[in-house]
């Protein structure tokens, strides 16, 4: 009996082994993957009372106040996905993104022109979560097209987020820069990393204006385009997923290096609608991927180590008693 038994701890404890390595370094790799068909809407909105500072062109030149709406709708391109990854011989995935931003009257999406926009795509690693240099990547901001030098984070962070510093693509610099961890908390139940991304007030062009606009006598006069923002950001450490995002902008135009008039003053943070939907599609992926990564394959390293053990006294004691007779 004694020997079954030990046969039996030793099968079970090899496959606990077996099902750890497995786990940790098969089964994780396959799952901690963007998806090539990925299709979200996400929301931010001002919030209800603090209303945006901006530049209005299309209602004559003139700086407005009242509530902004920002619409992204991301889109997974299965096809480029394939091209990528096969122009690169790395597993690639390409999301196309289109951003809106005006009031919350504006028809998102109708085809009208809104107070800005702008259309990216973006090839990024599916698990790294960093943008790859691939040749049919673009970006386009208010009509205007460009090669898309992507590099950073874009869309996320990486599977299994590390509390440090990393780099975030930002859309008005067109480069990245240093999204600074800041500690964890919870949101909806779900443990998150708080990441801030702060951009100190950078020239990023120069423009003509009306000079009553910036307090000057001349009819036109060339200002400075000043653009500054706080990016906060609360990621999944798991999935790498963006739970919660918000942004405060102060950009500004500026003549002879002083500040003249707002282009825009204003903080924009996801719905919380949105952040449900986000929690609760992202909280059973996220408890799938730590058990795969962490609770199988230390169960099955511990029992599997445990029952190999058991499992070789309880043999050698079982063989100790069929030899012990003939030695007497």
């Amino acid at each position: 009996m004694g020997k079954k038994v030990g046969i039996i701890c030793l099968f079970l404890g090899a496959f606990l082994l077996t099902l750890a390595a497995l786990s940790k370094f098969y089964m994780y790799d396959r799952l901690a993957v963007a998806p090539l068909d990925q299709n979200t809407t996400g929301t931010s909105t001002t919030a209800p009372g603090a209303d945006a500072t901006y530049l209005d062109v299309a209602a004559g030149v003139k700086i407005v106040t009242g509530p902004l709406k920002s619409v992204r709708v991301t889109i997974g391109n299965v096809k480029l996905s394939k091209e990528a990854s096969k122009d690169l011989d790395e597993d690639v995935t390409v999301w196309d993104t289109f951003v809106q931003t005006d009031t919350p009257a504006f028809s998102f999406g109708s085809g009208a022109t809104p107070l800005s926009g702008t259309k990216d795509r973006v090839a990024f690693d599916r698990n790294t979560g960093a943008a790859v240099d691939w040749s049919g990547t673009s970006s386009e901001s208010d009509g205007v097209k460009s090669a898309g030098d992507f590099t950073g984070q874009y869309f996320k962070f990486p599977f299994d987020t590390q509390k440090k510093t990393y780099k975030f693509w930002d859309s008005n610099l067109l480069k990245s820069t240093d999204a600074t961890y800041e500690g964890e908390s919870t949101i909806k139940g779900l443990k998150v990393y708080k990441f801030v991304q702060t951009i100190e007030p950078t020239k990023t062009g120069v423009t003509d204006v009306p000079g009553a606009l910036v307090g000057e006598e001349a009819s036109t006069v060339s200002a400075d385009l000043m653009y500054s923002t706080v990016r906060t950001l609360y990621i999944d450490p798991p999935t790498g997923v963006i739970i919660k995002g918000s942004e405060s902008q102060n950009s500004y135009l500026a003549v002879n290096g002083e500040k003249r008039a707002t282009t825009t003053e204003a903080t924009l943070t996801y719905t919380d609608a949105y952040v449900k939907a986000t929690v609760d599609e992202y909280k059973g992926k996220s408890k799938s991927l730590t058990l795969v990564k962490s609770t199988i394959p230390l169960v099955g390293l511990m029992g599997g180590l445990i029952l190999i053990a058991a499992g070789a006294v309880t043999f050698a004691g079982s063989l100790r008693k069929r030899v012990a007779p003939e030695e007497e």
